[in-house]
């Protein structure tokens, strides 16, 4: 059904080819940074699905390093954007959800590479805010409606690839290293691509954790658009690569492609994300840079979005924060070192599906263990078992116990709990039977699902109203 991906783990020291090719690296290179929004791993060729058509992608990956277990720690849009650029995680910048006020206690990725004296530039979705006018706050990226200061939600991801060619040209000049953030919205749903791409999937063989009945219909209308439009970020994602080829900079840019979060299309029976499971969590993450990372490697070691920032500084040479939640990555992409400095990741998601105060989990490089604050929740063995079948949560007790007691120090150790809140964001519509919960609903029960109260009927309804205060439908 999908093919079978060989993993290539490169955890030798470093070469003398390597070590004198980081001896040719520029102080600082170029950084482009690609984010496709609802994108996850699970749909990309080079992860090992056949139904995929990403030629880009598949060749990319393999002029570089894929990590296979990059997760996105908080898995909605606009936590993960906030954990991209604060390294921190939800609870510290207060980016709950989507449309909470972005609240970071530290200097964000923007800032300390404009500070590093980059060329700064950011075009596409930006979700931390409206960012609408030139006082909104951009955290380091250029202010809005200026040239590339461009904060836009258009749904075609050629345009925003247009204004990207634009300043690579202008900015490759060797007068100084730039940062350009690329946010497309493909393959957000809804799962709507020109005919010609929808075209090339109309027998998708869907992954075997679709249960029958309404999430099997789902996921059979839904996917021939969703590997639609992945195919169509492929196609600008070769845009982009040409454009750094022809200015001369293709070997002094580190070039990433990542998303903000997955999407379950119909698997465990549910839609969208903001679900600890893998096609909801875990994102793609491949990157290259020619002059310090081996090419054709695979990395197991679980990497989350707070580690994002301070692993692009430490193979930039940039100082960052030393107070960030997130971990330096760097020694261990260029394979200076085999091990890596943390061995899971820490998720949250604080209201959704599951109410408040919603699901906490750890992800390592074998295993998925998520609670509820009222009991063990789900316990997958990854190694043997990718589409999460088989929860053992109350076969095996004692590993239960182990990750429970596990998951609970990382809540103390990074300052959360079960007590945590917020007033602000899209809360009103993820109550018990609020629009946006009852939108997703496939038949298939979760944890704490219950009948909404009618205080609670009305609060979801008079927020829908309002649109609440997101910048779109997610």
């Amino acid at each position: 059904m999908f093919q079978k991906v060989l993993i290539i783990i490169c955890g030798l020291a470093a070469s003398p080819c390597i070590l004198a090719a980081e001896k040719l690296a520029p102080k600082h290179p170029n950084v482009l940074y690609v984010i496709a929004d609802m994108d996850r791993a699970f749909s990309i060729g080079c992860y090992g699905d056949d139904n995929a058509r990403t030629p880009t992608l598949d060749k990319f990956a393999s002029q570089g390093l894929r990590l296979d277990a990059c997760i996105s720690t908080t898995p909605v849009c606009c936590p993960h954007r906030a954990s991209l650029m604060s390294g921190q995680l939800a609870h510290h910048n207060r980016m709950l959800s989507n449309g909470c006020k972005f609240q970071p206690t530290v200097k964000c990725l923007g800032e300390t590479f404009r500070d590093a004296g980059y060329e700064m530039g950011y075009v596409g979705k930006w979700h931390l805010g409206r960012a609408n006018r030139k006082s909104d706050p951009t955290w380091g990226f250029p202010a809005p409606n200026t040239q590339y200061g461009v904060y836009h939600f258009e749904r075609n991801p050629a345009p925003t690839t247009d204004i990207a060619l634009q300043f690579i040209k202008e900015k490759s000049n060797g007068k100084a290293p730039w940062m350009l953030f690329v946010s497309w919205i493909w393959p957000h749903a809804p799962y709507d691509p020109p005919q010609e791409l929808r075209s090339h999937f109309q027998n998708v063989r869907l992954p075997p954790n679709v249960p029958a009945g309404a999430p099997r219909q789902f996921a059979e209308k839904a996917l021939p658009g969703y590997y639609g439009m992945i195919e169509g970020v492929d196609r600008e994602f070769a845009r982009l690569l040409r454009a750094l080829q022809e200015a001369g900079v293709a070997d002094d840019t580190i070039v990433v492609f990542s998303s903000d979060h997955g999407d379950m299309l119909g698997s465990q029976g549910y839609k969208a994300k903001r679900w600890p499971y893998e096609e909801s969590a875990r994102v793609p993450f491949l990157i290259r840079y020619p002059r310090r990372l081996p090419a054709g490697r695979a990395l197991l070691d679980p990497f989350g979005t707070p580690d994002i920032y301070p692993t692009l500084a430490g193979l930039a040479d940039v100082n960052a924060p030393g107070n960030l939640d997130g971990a330096d990555f760097s020694e261990l992409f260029t394979a200076k070192t085999q091990t890596a400095p943390r061995d899971f990741v820490y998720m949250e998601m604080p209201y959704a599906y599951v109410p408040w105060p919603g699901w906490r989990a750890l992800r390592t490089r074998d295993h998925l263990y998520a609670r509820t604050s009222e009991r063990p929740w789900l316990l997958y063995n990854l190694a043997n078992d990718q589409w999460e079948t088989n929860n053992l949560v109350s076969t095996q007790p004692e590993a239960v116990k182990q990750y429970d007691v596990r998951l609970t120090e990382m809540m103390s150790k990074y300052g959360d709990s079960w007590s945590s809140k917020t007033d602000t964001g899209d809360v009103d519509l993820w109550l018990p039977g609020g629009p946006k919960q009852q939108s997703q609903n496939l038949g298939v029960t979760f944890p704490g699902q219950q009948k909404p109260a009618p205080d609670q009927v009305a609060r979801g309804k008079k927020a829908k109203n309002k649109k609440a205060a997101t910048d779109d439908d997610d």
